[in-house]
Parts: C-alpha cells; sequence; structure tokens
C-alpha cells in the first residue's frame, strides 16, 4: 500500500482498498462458463475488438433506429428525463426511526464535491441521463472513471457501441478496450470503467436493450413511412392499367414519360389521364393511404409497448381511452414498471464504485430526488381530507405549502359535516351523541361511568302520570261504606256480581257485544248471497 501526496487535496493519501467485509468478494473464483464468451476467452484487446464486430453492425443499426425512428427516440428521452428529473442526492443510511443526521464527515464532503464537478463538458445530470439513454438503446452504458491516488476526481460516459469487455470462459471480467475507426484505441483496468448492463435472457457479459427487442417492428415501421413518404411524393396516385393496343415500344415508353411528368407529384393532382389509339385506362386498386396510417399506429404501439411507456406519457390520445386505465394509473404503473428498475440498478452501480469503494463511504448513499406528479388539485383534496379527519393538523398543512404557523394550530381536530370538534373532546362528543339518541326512552346513561370505558345504560324507572295515582286510603279504610255489613260488601253473599266472569274489553268496548254483532252481520251477508244464487232446476 503506497503513501502519496494528493495535489488535488494536498494531504497526504493512500491508494483505494476494499470496503470493509468485501476484501474476500473474489476469493473464490467461479466454475460455470458465461454465455457469449468465446470457448479460447478473448483474453487480449485484439480478439476482443474482432469478437465484437458483428455486435458492432447490431449497434449501429440501433443507433441509426434512434435518429429516425421518434417511436424509439422519445421512450428512451422520457425514461431517461423521468429518472433524473428529481437530480442526485446524498442521502444518510439508517434504520433507526428518528436517528439525527449527523455532520458530513470529509469522504462525504468531498463526493458532493465530485457531484458539483464531474468533467469540463457535462454536469451530473447530464452524465447519467446520457448513461440510461445508452442503458435503454443498446442494453449496455459505460462511464469512465478517472482517479487521483485512489479516489474518484472525475467521470466521463464512454461510446458504448464502441467499447469491448475483455473476460475469461467464466465471464471474469479483466478489463475493456476502446477501438475507434481501426486506428484509435485504449485499454481500461477493471476499476477504471463502471459497466452497467441490463438483463439479458441468457446472461453474458452484454445486456438486451428494448431496442434490440424492438428491431423488427422498427425496421417495419420505417419501411412503412417510406411508402408513405413515396406515395404523398408521387401525389398520391392510382395504380392503373394502360392498354396502348398496338403501340411500338418507343411509344410506349414516350407515353411512360409523360405519364411521369404530367400526371405524378402533388401539382399532378386531378391531372386526367390521356391517350391515344383507343388506349384504355383501368384502376387496378383504390388509394391505401389510410391502411398505410393504420399499420403506422399498429408498429407505433408495439415499439413502445417493448419500452414500457404508456401511450398518453408520449402526447398520444387514445379516443375513450378504452382498456388504457386514467391518466394517473398510467403514470404510477410507469413509474413502477419502468422508472424504479433503472433507478436501482444505476444506482447500485454507482454507490458500489463510487461511494463505497472510491470514498469509503458506507453510510451515506446517492439517491434520485423524487418529484410529485400528482395534480395540484388531487394534492389540496388529499390535503383537506386529511384536515378534516385528523390525520393532520392545520400547522402541518401550512408548513406544507409554506404558510406561518397560528396559536393553537397544532391539535387535531375531526369536521363532522357542520360540527368541528377537537380530538381531545371525543369521548365527551361520543357520550353526548348517544344520550341525544337514547332521550325519550327508558334508558339513561350511568353518570358514575368512566368517560373513556364504553358506553353502559340502566333503565330508568319513570313515574306514573298523576291522574293514575289513586289517593292514599285512609289507615283501616279498604274504600266501602263502613255503614254495609259483610254480605253487602263487594264480594259477599249479596253482591249481584258475584259468579259473573270480568268482562273482556277492547278500546272500552265489551268483547261479547262485539262478538254478537259481528255474528249477525254475518248471517245477514250470509243470507243475501243465497238469494243471490241463481236457481238450479225446474
Amino acid at each position: 500500500m503506497s503513501r502519496i501526496r494528493s495535489w488535488f487535496t494536498g494531504r497526504p493519501v493512500t491508494e483505494a482498498t476494499p470496503a470493509a467485509g468485501m476484501e474476500g468478494a473474489n476469493a473464490a473464483p467461479r466454475r460455470g462458463y458465461e454465455y457469449g464468451a468465446a470457448a479460447l476467452s478473448a483474453t487480449n484487446s485484439q480478439q476482443a475488438v474482432s469478437e465484437s464486430q458483428e455486435r458492432l453492425q447490431i449497434l449501429t443499426q440501433l443507433h441509426q433506429a434512434y435518429l429516425t425512428c421518434p417511436w424509439v427516440s422519445a421512450p428512451v428521452d422520457l425514461i431517461a428525463r423521468t429518472v433524473t428529473a428529481g437530480g442526485l442526492q446524498i442521502v444518510y443510511q439508517t434504520e433507526e426511526a428518528g436517528k439525527k443526521v449527523p455532520a458530513e464527515p470529509p469522504p462525504v464532503q468531498r463526493l458532493r464535491r465530485l457531484m458539483r464537478w464531474v468533467n469540463p463538458r457535462e454536469d451530473m445530470v447530464q452524465l447519467l441521463r446520457q448513461t440510461i439513454i445508452d442503458l435503454k438503446l443498446f442494453g449496455d452504458a459505460y462511464i469512465e472513471v478517472v482517479r487521483i491516488a485512489g479516489e474518484p476526481v472525475a467521470l466521463y460516459t464512454l461510446d458504448a457501441t464502441t467499447m469491448s469487455v475483455i473476460c475469461d470462459q467464466h465471464g471474469e471480467v479483466t478489463g475493456y478496450v476502446q477501438q475507434l475507426d481501426g486506428i484509435r484505441k485504449v485499454e481500461f483496468e477493471p476499476d477504471e470503467v463502471i459497466h452497467i448492463s441490463l438483463d439479458a435472457p441468457r446472461g453474458g457479459i452484454y445486456g438486451v436493450s428494448p431496442a434490440q427487442k424492438a428491431l423488427l417492428p422498427v425496421t417495419a415501421w420505417l419501411f412503412t413511412e417510406a411508402t408513405i413518404k413515396e406515395n404523398f411524393r408521387q401525389g398520391d396516385p392510382p395504380r392503373v392499367h394502360v392498354d396502348l393496343g398496338s403501340a411500338q415500344d418507343t411509344e410506349v415508353q414516350q407515353w411512360r414519360e409523360q405519364y411521369r411528368v404530367n400526371n405524378l407529384g402533388p401539382k399532378a393532382v386531378g391531372t386526367p389521364v390521356i391517350t391515344t389509339r383507343k388506349g384504355e385506362v383501368n384502376i387496378l386498386d383504390p388509394r391505401k393511404v389510410m391502411d398505410y396510417l393504420a399499420a403506422s399506429k399498429q408498429l407505433r404501439d408495439e415499439i413502445i409497448a417493448t419500452f414500457g411507456v404508456p401511450p398518453a406519457k408520449l402526447g398520444i390520445i387514445e379516443s375513450g381511452n378504452l382498456g388504457g386505465g386514467t391518466g394517473e394509473a398510467q403514470d404510477k404503473t410507469f413509474r413502477v414498471d419502468t422508472i424504479i428498475p433503472v433507478k436501482a440498478l444505476v444506482l447500485e452501480k454507482l454507490n458500489y464504485h463510487i461511494v463505497m469503494l472510491g470514498f469509503q463511504i458506507m453510510d451515506w448513499a446517492w439517491e434520485f430526488g423524487e418529484i410529485d406528479y400528482r395534480d395540484s388539485k388531487v394534492v389540496e383534496e388529499i390535503r383537506d381530507m386529511r384536515l378534516r379527519n385528523g390525520s393532520m393538523t392545520r400547522n402541518q398543512y401550512a408548513d406544507e405549502i409554506g404558510n406561518p404557523p397560528v396559536d393553537g394550530g397544532d391539535v387535531a381536530v375531526l369536521v363532522d359535516r357542520q360540527n368541528i370538534v377537537l380530538w381531545n373532546d371525543m369521548a365527551a362528543m361520543s357520550k353526548a351523541m348517544i344520550a341525544a339518541k337514547t332521550k325519550g326512552s327508558n334508558l339513561e346513561l350511568d353518570p358514575e361511568a368512566d368517560p373513556e370505558e364504553p358506553t353502559e345504560f340502566q333503565k330508568a324507572e319513570k313515574p306514573a302520570p298523576p291522574q293514575m295515582i289513586a289517593p292514599p286510603a285512609a289507615p283501616g279504610d279498604d274504600g266501602t261504606d263502613p255503614n254495609l255489613s259483610p254480605d253487602d260488601r263487594p264480594g259477599g253473599k249479596n253482591d249481584a256480581t258475584q259468579g259473573t266472569p270480568p268482562k273482556e274489553s277492547v278500546y272500552g268496548r265489551d268483547v261479547r257485544k262485539l262478538n254478537e254483532s259481528w255474528e249477525r252481520a254475518y248471517r245477514v251477508r250470509r243470507r243475501q248471497a243465497l238469494n243471490e244464487l241463481p236457481k238450479v232446476g225446474p
């Protein structure tokens, strides 16, 4: 381990060493073979360049597709802009809730300085955006790391089409080589290049991009657009069959040239086809511009589906949005299925190679900033809902929108239609509402019950109405005439009601009398019905 003085920081530094717990990461070599690595392995730069010629042709086609097909460039650019929209941030990593963020140590300060200046031509957001564009277009992206005394001081993007990986047949990378125009060539050590690759179906040292998967519909779309361009360049003429009779070859050639001049091109639209010697003109098929446009749209949808980008994100207006979900649902799907995986892939490489290995930082990490993409009306409706149900206080609401706090604004309230209740008074409010509901019944709340305990009821003894209360009898008086003999008193021998069953009454009327009147009415109705029946027989 050599010890030198860095001209960049002006202090003695040592060369970078693997982070703690990573010393034995490559101690045990693998035994399996890697797909894409030659049998003899590309152990030198010349062999790696010669083996990548076929791949270079594919990458060149992808670059041409990016320049000529907007449905390739638009999704790639959209993904790169969305991932880097919030910028890059340094975040303290901790699993303990409420732990205070410590002051930034010197390595973190130097990492922040690298973020402010990555190279003379690009800033950090530009470098990351270019990296993501290469990643989604070619399947691989390369970043050159310039070190001084083992610590990164500058980052540069490398052209993915001219980069090749030097590895053995087991896929162990031993270096990188960049070959330009057959003359300029440079070799890199493994720690001088950050190689980011997408997933490949069979693994391998190179990734497979969405643009490569969509190469077939992209090619068909290019031919479709070329056909439409040529069709309109000639003025959208119909296909015709012309019979010139017994005309000579020279006359046929002359007529063909005249037809091209007089009947093809936008300026000749509407010009009639003129023939001589009774030549006949027949239209073989009508114009097919609408069919071409429908084919172009179908191919467009196939291309953007490969990139995982909803049509609405690219400005494509769908009729009725059939089966596409709402705009917010499409945006959420786009972020979960497309943006977050790219973020995780790029950050994993950068944090490992730059933050952990480059600056020996373990408690801090790079993260992309988040952007609130929701509509402002939706955001305010959610805040208002939280304020009304008590999950947010008034001062928290004011802090989010940048307004100063007010006295008493730290107390949560519940807004129930027109009622506003402090959460501290919820127990009393609940008891009051229950008491109001039970008003007029024989149930009442226990006045000695704890307000925090569940509600308990007890039956209330209702006093009888005053008119139903009989005056108390005098002592020794049973309510009868004291001059009557015992036989003449109620229940005696001479009592006229003795032995008579008690009367039953309904609504104050005798039940027996009611039954007799109902029986008489029944007999009368029965006789009338019998008299109305027709007589049968002589």
